[in-house]
């Protein structure tokens, strides 16, 4: 079951970043780190570290805290902020988890199943080091987020 409601989490936070992103069409929104080959604007979402902590002693009950990696990859350092911004402020009332076992957007609305609380978040920007293989300059973010599960 444990295994489900990760898959849970990342899921609902995809889909969290892509709604959030739905008035431009043009940011491309990926689950885990792009390709190789780049195209910007991209925001990618990948999951890091999970700690559990327990909780209560006597039933071994645990608090699971999932750590975020959302990382910016803008045309300039303005539309890298303005993605950056927009993260920090839609966030700050914590992510809905849904139970995408039922189906995935757009064909299904999966039922809500819990919520992860943010217990922290940072944006910082990002230097990006070009090669001489680089044909342009991008500019880059990240937004670090720590999350609780509710549910569990």
């Amino acid at each position: 079951m444990t295994i489900l409601i990760y898959r849970n989490e990342d899921l609902s936070m995809f889909y969290f970043i892509k709604n959030m992103f739905t008035d431009a069409s043009h940011i491309e929104i990926v689950d885990s780190f792009p390709e190789p080959i780049l195209t910007v604007p991209t925001i990618s979402i990948d999951a890091g570290r999970i700690k559990e902590e327990l909780f209560e002693l006597g039933d071994r009950d645990k608090v699971r805290i999932r750590t975020w990696y959302i990382d910016i990859f803008a045309k300039n350092k303005s539309q890298r902020d303005d993605f950056g911004y927009r993260v920090l402020a839609q966030t700050k009332n914590g992510i809905n988890i849904y139970d995408y076992n039922e189906g995935f957007p757009p064909d299904i609305s999966p039922s809500k199943i819990g919520h992860m609380d943010i217990l922290s978040i940072s944006y910082e920007p990002v230097p990006v080091m070009l090669d001489e293989e680089s044909e342009k300059l991008y500019f880059r973010g990240q937004v670090i987020l720590d999350t609780q599960n509710d549910t569990v």
